[in-house]
């Protein structure tokens, strides 16, 4: 019983609950321990608030004016405009020659995934979400169209505040090193059933669920007003809550009492996540040593049941859930990146943009709203008149705003008809110096003016005000681009798993050509891009017939760590690439010992191969050493085929003179238009 308290955090180990209902409540004690630590989160506390002050919500029943011009909207969109302007997610290289031809054809797959899946556009979402309610999330993953049944597809799906719960998150503040988190998705009922097709009678819509949490309440009623277009009932009616659950179980499969241990099968076999865990003790394959393959005892840290997290997908109201087993990515990392735009040490969360210019954009408002109203009344200011001197049908009858409109009165009309507005009552100008300091401090406030000129700065990039212009970008949006370019990283971390995993040879050859694949790809499985064999189990340079001795996760995952990132583009970052790409055109022009490789490769052109060397000068001599090489080799070959060779004669004409080079295409010109008959001839050069 001690031993069960003291690990109670732990989920129920699944042969232990076969109805699978400790494992259920287990799920919601978890949501609804992570609901609590986000009630006391300042982004969740001024949630409502702040999404009332984006969208101008007023009382209008209070209100004369209508007045809205919503310039916080306008200047949240410029900002999310100008830093969500990615080009790509990022490139990859490897330092193994092996792996070289393998690292150009990902990084052709990772810009087509990145097209494909619409990054630029997700990415925007996602830091809408982060701007206003402290907190944007991309949940990286493959998704089957056609409900499960179509192509595979590395999406990146945008979410908000309340879609991703962590539990135990360190000081770090990254949901990416949480012990366990889980991810809300909204899924039409019809789709619901055709991916969890033994699970249809068990499926409820949200209608029929209950909601005890105020958080949980909070994010039904958020997705169905602005995620699904506000459709009221028939949301409820036609949708499901899933909860994706990933857990940093560290379970290890240990020999207990008499028990001699056994191997447990993890995942479906067949699929790509399927894999056996052995027991501590076990003898497994531990590597190739002279050519062949040697056993070893298993550690610890090669028996662990959950090597790539654990996932545990349900719905809320069922009493056991939908899936209980490996989580399907070999990456293993918690899929959920994080995007914050204003991040602090003590904010877990984030913090809404919104949250600070709130009271300055509602200020901006009235004062805008008792302007108009001013001047409204200035148009049509309440009249007053002597009711004594006034023969005749009463003055208030009148419309005096109408045209033609005439009133015969007794006496002078300015002495029985005037304003009763007082003079003071009037727009003046400093209420307008008013309203631009307020404006001046809000857009301060969002960093609008650095984020402004770092969108100018693109257009207007040159060698000699390079290093000026970075200084006008400030430190607001230096900080962004660093953020984003941490977040970036992570997605393109786990994105090296994936397309190996995820996308066989033919999607490969959609993305780059068939002449653009690697050979060492069409292997002993053709469906796979996975390498067939490790570099130890290659004997000088020939591939092995026999069937490879690592298991194919473990090649995969070797194979994508052997891919380094060498670059995450962001907006900030692309003005540092452009400088430093400035540097090098203009140090290789006046004769620095600079490869063509490696600067061609800092302008992007990644299909341009390897020189060999520890460092640029040497990679810089090897490149001149192998051009050198190559222009003897063309002269050599020139000559043996009679082009540009000199017989010793002479030239052509009466005199004599140079001879033709061959270095330049035959020109026709004409001749004999003078004194002749004019006629075409073929001039060489």
């Amino acid at each position: 019983m001690e031993e069960e308290q003291k690990h109670s955090f732990q989920p129920p180990r699944f042969e232990k609950d076969p109805t699978g209902s400790d494992r259920q409540a287990w799920v919601d004690e978890q949501c609804q321990e992570s609901e609590g630590w986000m009630e006391n989160q300042s982004a969740y506390k001024n949630f409502s608030a702040n999404l009332n002050i984006f969208d101008a919500i007023i009382d209008s029943n209070k209100q004369r004016s209508v007045l809205v011009t919503n310039s916080l909207k306008y200047n949240i969109r410029k900002f999310v405009e100008a830093i969500s302007d990615v080009k790509e997610i990022g490139s990859y290289r490897s330092d193994a020659p092996q792996f070289a031809e393998y690292a150009q054809v990902v990084n052709k797959v990772a810009k087509g995934v990145y097209l494909e899946g619409q990054f630029p556009r997700q990415i925007r979402k996602v830091l809408q979400y982060a701007s206003v309610m402290g907190r944007g999330y991309i949940w990286q993953k493959c998704k089957a169209g056609d409900y499960g049944y179509g192509e595979r597809q590395i999406i990146f799906e945008p979410l908000g505040l309340l879609d991703v719960l962590p539990i135990q998150i360190p000081s770090t503040n990254d949901v990416q090193d949480a012990y366990a988190v889980t991810v809300f998705e909204y899924m039409p009922i019809a789709e619901a059933h055709a991916r969890f097709p033994l699970n249809q009678s068990d499926l409820q819509p949200v209608n029929q669920m209950s909601y005890r949490s105020r958080v949980s309440a909070r994010r039904v009623d958020t997705a169905e007003r602005f995620r699904y277009g506000g459709q009221k009932r028939n949301w409820g009616n036609l949708n499901c809550e899933l909860r994706y659950t990933y857990i940093r179980d560290m379970r290890i499969n240990t020999p207990s009492g008499d028990k001699t241990g056994m191997k447990i099968p993890m995942g479906s076999p067949g699929t790509s996540w399927f894999y056996e865990v052995p027991f501590v003790g076990d003898d497994i394959f531990g590597g190739v040593r002279d050519g062949q393959p040697f056993k070893r005892k298993a550690q610890p840290e090669d028996c662990r049941v959950y090597p790539f997290l654990r996932l545990i997908i349900s719905t809320r109201g069922m009493s056991k859930p939908l899936y209980d087993g490996p989580a399907f990515d070999w990456h293993g990392k918690i899929p959920t990146v994080q995007y914050d735009v204003d991040d602090w040490a003590w904010e877990a969360m984030g913090r809404s943009l919104v949250q600070d210019v709130g009271s300055i954009q509602t200020t901006k408002r009235m004062l805008e709203r008792r302007m108009d109203q001013v001047i409204k009344a200035t148009l049509n200011p309440p009249m007053g008149y002597d009711d004594t001197s006034t023969g005749g049908p009463k003055i208030e009858n009148f419309d005096l705003f109408e045209e033609d409109v005439r009133a015969g009165m007794g006496g002078e009309p300015d002495k029985i008809f005037k304003s009763v507005l007082p003079e003071s009552v009037q727009v003046r100008g400093e209420h307008f110096k008013f309203w631009e300091l307020l404006d001046t401090a809000e857009r301060k406030q969002l960093g609008i003016d650095d984020l402004g000129n770092l969108a100018n700065l693109k257009l207007n990039l040159s060698g000699e005000n390079i290093d000026k212009a970075l200084e006008a970008i400030g430190p607001i949006a230096k900080g962004i681009a660093t953020g984003m370019e941490a977040s970036n990283a992570k997605l393109a971390y786990m994105l090296k798993f994936m397309i190996p995993q995820w996308y066989d040879t033919r999607r490969i050859i959609e993305y780059v050509g068939a002449g653009k694949v690697a050979p060492q790809i069409f292997d002993f499985d053709p469906n796979s891009m996975v390498p067939s064999h490790m570099p130890d189990e290659h004997k000088a340079g020939i591939v092995p017939t026999a069937p490879s001795a690592y298991d194919k996760i473990d090649r995969a995952r070797r194979f994508a760590q052997n891919l380094r990132l060498v670059s995450v583009p962001s907006t900030l970052l692309e003005l540092t690439q452009q400088a430093e790409r400035m540097t090098w055109m203009s140090l290789k022009f006046k004769g620095a010992p600079l490869s063509w490789h490696s600067l061609l490769k800092k302008c992007g052109i990644e299909d341009i191969g390897d020189i060999d060397g520890a460092n640029e000068y040497e990679r810089w001599k090897n490149e001149t050493i192998q051009e050198l090489k190559f222009k003897a080799e063309m002269a050599m070959a020139m000559q043996q085929m009679g082009l540009g060779g000199d017989d010793g004669g002479k030239g052509q004409g009466k005199g004599g003179g140079r001879p033709s080079s061959g270095k330049k295409p035959m020109k026709q010109q004409m001749k004999g238009a003078k004194g002749g008959e004019a006629r075409v001839v073929n001039r060489e050069s």
